[in-house]
């Protein structure tokens, strides 16, 4: 690719020097020798990489990359997943035969040629690691601690099957492993091809392109282990078509239930005592659809263990997911127990986080325990052994939850005493921060609407212009964006900016107000001003931007959380309400007025803030101390029944 064609984005231009986009936008107003754009659009301009990192790098703002940051800055940059998956096969081709370099970037080639030749490949395989992480957000690729995991639960050895292998990550971990052969297939051809590069240096392989189900390319094939992350969500498997085939030996899946479908095609893969491993939704274990292959797959002694992982394990999702352990019948293999394993509480904060040594730990431990002598020492809610005809009920749920006996309240004696006194503080110093007030004979005073204001230069009524592209994945390294979900709840933003709309951003400023667009039912209090100057306008969000020589920010701010407003200038929209705040009437006040007031509007926030904070604690204190006293870790104090006993007489 000529430097012509190879073009950033001034969201790519960013993230090569480490700073948010308004700082590019910042530079092309203020430095005339900025690179000139050469393509996109007004509102979303490209320019020339080498221009951009020579620009960089002379103002001193070009960030030093590490060899395998710069590499894949080479590979990535401006091009699209299939893309990448092309290069980084013409890559993995180019390090087995150096004549075949196909269509690499020259910087990627002249970046190899400097690292030592036993380096290479290891620099190669952190591009493709780099690669799946990004395709997991797609659910393309298995999380590589995910797959490490899998193949060491499952012991991969011999023979080693993915029917659904992506780029090969199961694959790869299992040849780290030790498995002598490796057996593959792939929907998409580009991932399947990228997997046969990437694992013929480590083991031999076999990879397939094509549907597993429909056009089985391992017909015949009899593995050691097979290891699978099935499509979620793929409901096109076949069934109308495979409704007679020999693979549904457990029973035929309905058609929501692909899962069950892809574990019987393991299951007819792997030898008699081999070992199938299966990470499935955990709707899987407790569907109705589902209830009868289950049945069949527990009284035949197949189910060996189920492993509950965090919600948010993977990075494409959050939903919560279990791990299957399976094992092919042989003839003497009769219904036996099965171990039930809940790692659920070993998550991180953001999707596509865990803490995997805890988490590694917590699955592994019980179940080489259980593997070697049939027994594990129970856990409450977190490890026991089931036997299988107390699994055999009418719904044969296999979520573990469900079947481990609820483990004791743990309480923080001195966490508590600290949460008690903390409410304290919050129930006395509360009723401070209601205004002082009387009554008084209310005065006429003319009023604009927010729209006249806007129109006479009060303050500029601003929305997102263009559509964003929003995640709110683990590695997400995008700007944060406020959302009109975030104000109306409350909460803090999660949600980061993948990729930059035509239009151009708008940017948030400390004194800002915003003002969701929907709201629910009559909370009028869903409103912020804005104290932080890295916050994106996000979507459902009205911004207003007053000018403090004519409106006090405050003072407008209460005057949109009353509930004439809500009732006057709104519309009700499937349940909520959606709010034209340019209709808003707003008295006109004099400046100091309106500040006098202003005061008063943000000690009622405060006020409502304060509240909240303390019902939430009061609900918190409530719950624990209620578990540990029905759990008798907590006894109630002689001191406290005679104060609670004098209360109760002073109120009779």
């Amino acid at each position: 690719m000529s430097d012509d064609e190879h073009l950033v984005s001034a969201a790519e231009v960013a993230r090569l020097a480490g700073v948010g986009r308004a700082a590019v936008s910042n530079w092309r107003r203020r430095h005339a020798d900025f690179p000139e754009q050469v393509g996109g659009t007004s509102t979303s301009p490209k320019f020339r990489l080498a221009e951009v990192e020579q620009w960089l790098r002379a103002q001193g703002k070009l960030r030093a990359p590490a060899r395998r940051d710069a590499l894949w800055r080479s590979l990535s940059l401006g091009r699209g997943d299939e893309e990448i998956t092309g290069l980084l096969r013409e890559l993995l081709d180019h390090l087995h035969d150096p004549g075949a370099a196909g269509s690499v970037p020259e910087a990627v080639r002249e970046h190899l040629e400097q690292t030592a030749d036993g380096s290479r490949a290891d620099l190669v395989e952190q591009l493709c690691a780099r690669h799946a992480e990004r395709l997991g957000r797609r659910h393309l690729a298995t999380a590589p601690e995910l797959a490490a995991l899998m193949a060491e639960l499952a012991d991969a050895h011999g023979v080693v099957l993915d029917p659904a292998c992506g780029p090969g990550n199961l694959l790869w971990a299992a040849a780290a492993r030790g498995a002598d052969r490796l057996r593959g297939q792939e929907l998409d051809p580009g991932l399947a091809e990228l997997a046969r590069a990437r694992l013929r240096h480590h083991a031999p392989a076999t990879i397939v392109p094509g549907d597993a189900l429909r056009a089985d390319g391992h017909a015949g094939t009899r593995a050691d282990v097979v290891l699978c992350e099935p499509p979620f969500g793929y409901r096109d498997w076949g069934y109308e078509e495979l409704g007679v085939d020999r693979r549904w030996e457990y029973g035929l899946p309905v058609k929501n239930e692909p899962e069950l479908a892809w574990i019987q095609h393991c299951l007819a893969h792997v030898r008699p005592g081999g070992t199938v491993l299966g990470l499935l939704p955990a709707a899987v274990a407790s569907r109705r659809s589902g209830r009868l292959i289950r049945k069949e797959l527990v009284r035949r002694g197949v189910v060996r263990a189920v492993f509950a992982l965090p919600a948010g394990v993977l990075s494409s999702s959050g939903i919560p997911v279990h791990l299957w352990l399976l094992r092919a019948p042989t003839e003497e293999d009769a219904a036996g127990s099965v171990l039930l394993v809940d790692a659920s509480g070993h998550g991180g904060r953001e999707r596509g986080d865990a803490d995997w040594p805890a988490l590694r730990s917590a699955v592994l431990e019980p179940w080489r325990t259980f593997a070697a002598d049939g027994a594990v020492e129970p856990v409450p809610g977190r490890q026991g052994v089931v036997p299988a005809i107390d699994l055999l009920d009418e719904d044969v749920d296999l979520t573990p939850a469900r079947h481990l006996p609820l483990p004791r309240a743990t309480v923080d004696v001195a966490k508590l005493d600290e949460r008690r006194v903390r409410l304290g503080e919050l129930l006395g110093s509360a009723p401070e921060l209601l205004p002082a007030v009387s009554g008084r004979r209310p005065e006429a005073h003319p009023t604009m609407t927010i729209g006249e204001l806007a129109k006479a230069g009060a303050l500029t009524v601003r929305h997102q212009p263009g559509k964003l592209e929003l995640d709110d994945a683990a590695g997400a390294a995008g700007e944060l964006v406020l959302t009109g979900r975030d104000v109306a709840a409350g909460a803090p933003p999660t949600m980061r900016l993948v990729s930059a709309p035509e239009s151009e951003l708008v940017y948030l400023r400390p004194g800002d107000l915003v003002v969701p667009t929907l709201v629910a039912g009559d909370r009028t209090g869903a409103i912020r001003i804005i104290d932080r100057a890295d916050l994106v306008l996000g979507p459902n969000l009205t911004l207003l931007r007053v000018d403090p020589a004519r409106l006090d920010a405050d003072f407008l701010a209460g005057q949109l959380t009353t509930r004439r407003v809500i009732e006057t200038t709104s519309a009700t929209v499937s349940g909520a309400r959606r709010l034209d705040v340019r209709r808003v009437e707003v008295p006109l006040l004099p400046i100091d007025e309106q500040r006098r007031l202003g005061r008063a509007f943000r000690a009622l926030r405060a006020f409502s803030a304060t509240i909240r904070e303390a019902a939430e604690l009061s609900d918190l204190l409530t719950a624990e101390l209620r578990d540990g006293l029905a759990d008798g870790v907590l006894s109630v104090e002689d001191r406290w029944i005679h104060v609670v006993t004098q209360l109760a007489e002073r109120r009779e």
